[in-house]
């Protein structure tokens, strides 16, 4: 195992002071939306870099397929996981008030049996813009509206059914589709 240098120690130190001195700038948040788009879970987490600017991570996953009887195949899902990494801008405070943003997102998802009997999977890849607001309901609990727009493209296959279904196309195509539609609840430390 190699030894600690000097300006591995010192380095260790000025990282331990940075994570200490933004040690009430953290905040964590869940969006309600999310569990209604057929209990999708997700968590953000999200740190204060500036006054007037944070990042964040978010992850979003949803293995889960419902039976029906709206569709030949029986089964409704909207099956995802998805990470993504981005940062807003506050006028005013950091977590407080109206803000806009960017993010960078990855997804890979299964969807079907919601608006027709095929099914589509794949994975997404692009960039996204949102605005919103953040109201403060306590010193640490805020609630957050947002909305936003995500480009990209997407590899793709399309199938006849939701379950085993034959392939009927493939390929990659470019997206504009809403994203971040959001009530979050976020908590800050």
């Amino acid at each position: 195992m190699k030894r600690l240098t000097a300006s591995g120690i010192t380095a260790l130190f000025l990282l331990a002071g940075c994570l200490q001195a933004n040690g009430q700038k953290w905040s964590i948040a869940t969006n309600l939306l999310d569990y209604a788009n057929f209990l999708t879970l997700n968590m953000e987490a999200g740190v204060s870099v500036h006054r007037h600017w944070s990042i964040s991570a978010k992850g979003r996953y949803n293995p889960f397929s419902f039976p029906t009887a709206l569709n030949e195949a029986g089964v409704l899902q909207n099956r995802t996981g998805s990470v993504s990494a981005g940062f807003k801008y506050w006028p005013f405070f950091v977590y407080s008030g109206m803000y806009c943003g960017g993010r960078i997102q990855w997804s890979r998802y299964n969807s079907g049996g919601i608006f027709s009997s095929t099914s589509e999977e794949g994975d997404a890849l692009g960039i996204g813009f949102n605005i919103g607001y953040s109201l403060l309901v306590t010193k640490h609990l805020n609630i957050e509206f947002g909305i936003g727009l995500w480009f990209g493209g997407t590899k793709y296959r399309k199938y006849a059914s939701t379950r085993c279904g034959k392939l009927i196309q493939w390929g990659t195509k470019p997206f504009i589709a809403p994203n971040d539609l959001q009530i979050n609840l976020l908590y800050t430390f």
